[in-house]
């Protein structure tokens, strides 16, 4: 009953915020008011809840821009547990902490909604050891049946499509959570992104024992990386700093099969040499290849402004419903890109470009891809901490970097090249299909003659490549302009001979 208490009052609210927020596109700090007693009310009630609410925070098809600022703020910061609990746990998986640690300080020295790490010594060496919420399965199971009745009896209230986003994002985070509280799954993690990104130059712990409940790794002591003051102080330049971060974090997402997902101020910390530090790999996204590829053309679409192009990457990315009306999401994203007028590419925020595509997928949502949602939760929490850093940073050089200097550019235009003749071939099947009323129609009405014999196939083999033009002008239209001024000069030409 307490969770319909603090809940219904929040639900309602977001209901008419939705509503209001679709109507009126001006940005409502009433509404944004709103959203911060949500994520309050999501605070008081938990750990779970502000797991969820983590989640939520990357939902552009579920919140509206406003909530979405407040829930962006929702950080994983928990009192820990009494030592008792932690101590019964760790000797359950361990044994007797003073046979097993040469030191345990039993203050922790940071507490977050699934566990809490402790500071200890263990093999002779300063380790971090991060256990478990007492009854944390438990107390996942327990309030996910709680959601999940809650969303029943809220579902009379909201129009079908948004119960089924609503009950997609449920249904995946019930199974998800158990992942980010089993440490196996932690270290698997950890050990798979170290390998990746090892020369790059990034400290990343050793994993010194594992099991369910409890992780031990080796404590690496470093900076919280937006203490600016201090980090001025041990001369470390902040503007390559914030640089590295993204850079870092950019190449996870672009060229590696699994990415850091959870890149707030508590998981990165700098150490006095001004190497980047990463702690807490329990959420994790992976992106395949094909996923990278779309995205990179989400990229370059938003970059250029070209309203077709970030449309077709949002259909293709599952962002958007393949049912909506193409032309009026063409209209939606060209006003987006209208009210980013006169801005130089250079100067705009990953937040602002976001907006762009947010905004249509607001109004036009379909099932947001889970491994999508991740990633733009991790962009948006880098350019919190980037621009802490660097108040000038400017994501789009980032990744202009990266496109132009590390070869995704090329990529990216091989992969579209080899896309390109792979749906040419399609379309000139589908032209070739009506060539056997083309060549019945030119017998009908051409004299056949022993000179017009070379004409036929010429004729017919023209007209498939015209046909499979038109049926490509909407994905390329200056190449299929171009190939189909040469197609008109060619029949011309046999047309006279």
């Amino acid at each position: 009953m307490k969770y319909l208490i603090k809940l219904f009052p929040v639900f309602r609210k977001f209901m008419a915020d939705r509503k209001k927020s679709k109507k009126n596109e001006e940005y409502d700090y009433k509404i944004e008011r709103n959203g911060r007693k949500a994520v309050n009310a999501f605070i008081e009630l938990g750990p779970t809840f502000i797991k969820l609410g983590q989640v939520l925070s990357a939902r552009p098809d579920l919140l509206p821009k406003e909530y979405l600022k407040a829930f962006q703020d929702l950080q994983d910061n928990v009192p820990p547990d009494k030592f008792e609990y932690a101590r019964e746990t760790i000797e359950k998986n361990i044994g007797n902490i003073n046979e097993k640690f040469q030191y345990f300080n039993e203050n922790a020295i940071s507490g977050a909604s699934l566990g809490q790490v402790y500071l200890a010594g263990y093999n002779g060496i300063d380790a971090a050891v991060k256990v478990n919420r007492h009854n944390i399965d438990y107390v996942l199971k327990r309030d996910i049946i709680v959601i999940q009745r809650l969303l029943k009896t809220f579902k009379r209230f909201i129009d079908n499509y948004l119960y089924i986003s609503i009950s997609n994002v449920i249904s995946d985070f019930s199974v998800r959570i158990y992942d980010e509280a089993n440490y196996f799954m932690e270290a698997e993690n950890l050990n798979r992104i170290k390998g990746n990104i090892k020369k790059y130059d990034i400290v990343v712990p050793d994993v010194l024992f594992v099991s369910k409940e409890v992780i031990i790794l080796n404590y690496i002591k470093g900076i919280k990386i937006t203490d600016v003051k201090l980090l001025r102080e041990k001369n470390i330049d902040l503007k390559k700093l914030a640089f590295k971060l993204d850079i870092t974090f950019i190449r996870m997402l672009l060229r590696n099969d699994i990415f850091h997902a959870d890149p707030h101020p508590g998981n990165l910390a700098v150490s006095d040499d001004g190497r980047i530090i990463l702690y807490d790999f329990g959420m994790v996204g992976k992106l395949d290849e094909e996923t990278r590829f779309k995205l990179l053309k989400l990229y370059d679409g938003l970059i250029t402004k070209d309203a077709d192009t970030i449309m077709d990457s949002l259909l293709e990315l599952n962002a958007l419903s393949p049912a909506a009306n193409r032309g009026i999401i063409r209209k939606g994203i060209e006003l987006s890109i209208a009210n980013l007028a006169g801005r130089n590419v250079n100067e705009m925020d990953i937040s602002e470009l976001f907006e762009i595509a947010n905004n249509v997928i607001f109004e036009f949502p379909f099932h947001l891809p889970r491994e999508l949602v991740l990633y733009m939760r991790m962009s948006s929490l880098l350019e919190g901490i980037c621009k802490t850093l660097d108040p000038n940073f400017r994501f789009v050089l980032v990744l202009r970097d990266i496109l132009y200097n590390e070869g995704m550019l090329e990529e990216l235009y091989r992969k579209e090249l080899n896309e390109f003749f792979s749906k040419s071939v399609i379309s000139i099947e589908k032209g070739l299909d009506v060539l056997p009323l083309l060549k019945r129609r030119l017998e009908e009405t051409t004299d056949i003659t022993k000179k017009s014999d070379n004409k036929l196939p010429a004729s017919v083999f023209l007209s498939a490549i015209f046909i499979a033009m038109i049926l490509y002008a909407n994905t390329r239209p200056l190449i299929s302009f171009i190939v189909i001024i040469i197609d008109i000069i060619a029949f011309a030409y046999i047309l006279k001979k």
